[in-house]
């Protein structure tokens, strides 16, 4: 699978410009891949040189290594990159990025040397500035292009004003032009999409919690019309209570005989009855009884008459 150098490809470029330029102080970055993907990324830059980036690198990792030399019989810096494959790196991830160094090689251009190497050892600062000085191939960087065509402005021409256009400088210098501003659209494009998923990532978390909100809202609404029909429950039972003890005090202890109890008017009227029955006799009942009591022993007295004469 092919490397991918877009998805942070202002970090990349920006790293490799401060490496190239002149009024930058940092001479090496140090880029691999992010987790076990094959996107690339920046993993540390420095002003340490060589002798610095050397003992950065990570056993476990593939990393790639852009550096600056300075030689002292130079009056231009020397571009080296090192192709780090770590020994404890597994030999299934060798193989997917055994391709990538090429592609690695042509975006940072102005690449004089590719060094290879899996330890300490094979970084040898000797070595790499012995095939840096027996290398003849013409350099195609665009760094070399920018001074010389800043040697060639400023180069003074005796008796003429006449400056001589060099094609090839001209044409680099447009494509590098050209390289960076597309850098730079595709890098605010990059953003735009983040900042698009960031706000639809907000709406989406807005609505959830404002859906959230609702049904919390409809949850405590119905305890409370719930807690508020307990409470009026209650307060009824309690009014039926305290009304069912007012009466019961109220209610008399002993019951009084109605006046309108039937069988008391009729014995009333009996009496009444009798009353006026003893109330038409001729004479006084007391005397009535007497004479009855007379009559009766004179019919006694006479009674044993009789049966002494027979």
């Amino acid at each position: 699978m092919a490397v991918n150098l877009s998805k942070n490809r202002l970090a990349l470029l920006t790293a490799y410009q401060d490496v190239i330029s002149e009024t930058s102080a940092t001479d090496w970055a140090l880029y691999t891949y992010e987790d076990e993907s094959n996107d690339l990324i920046l993993s540390a830059s420095g002003v340490g040189g060589l002798t610095e980036i050397a003992v950065t690198f990570d056993n476990t990792r593939i990393m790639y290594g852009f550096c600056s030399l300075k030689e002292p019989s130079s009056a231009l810096p020397r571009y080296i990159l090192i192709n780090w494959v770590g020994e404890d790196v597994a030999d299934a991830r060798k193989c997917a990025c055994a391709s990538h160094v090429a592609t690695i090689a042509e975006f940072f251009q102005g690449v004089d040397v590719i060094v290879n190497a899996s330890s300490m050892d094979d970084i040898d600062p000797l070595a790499i500035g012995q095939r840096l000085t027996n290398g003849t191939a013409p350099v195609a960087s665009p760094v070399l292009s920018r001074l010389r065509m800043k040697d060639e402005e400023n180069a003074e021409h005796v008796g003429t004003t006449y400056q001589k256009t060099n094609a090839e400088i001209e044409m680099k210098k447009i494509n590098r032009e050209e390289f960076w501003e597309q850098a730079k659209r595709e890098e605010e494009l990059r953003k735009e999409e983040e900042r698009r998923r960031a706000a639809e990532e907000r709406q989406r978390f807005e609505a959830e919690r404002m859906e959230l909100e609702k049904k919390e809202q409809e949850e405590r609404e119905k305890r409370y019309r719930e807690r508020e029909h307990q409470i009026e429950e209650q307060r009824k039972k309690m009014q039926e209570e305290e009304e069912a003890k007012e009466r019961s005090r109220n209610q008399p202890l002993i019951t009084e005989p109605s006046c309108e109890d039937p069988a008391l008017d009729k014995k009333e009227t009996e009496v009444e009855e009798a009353a006026a029955i003893i109330a038409q006799r001729p004479s006084n009942p007391r005397e009535f009884f007497k004479q009855r009591e007379g009559h009766s022993q004179q019919r006694g007295h006479l009674t044993s008459h009789h049966a002494q004469d027979r």
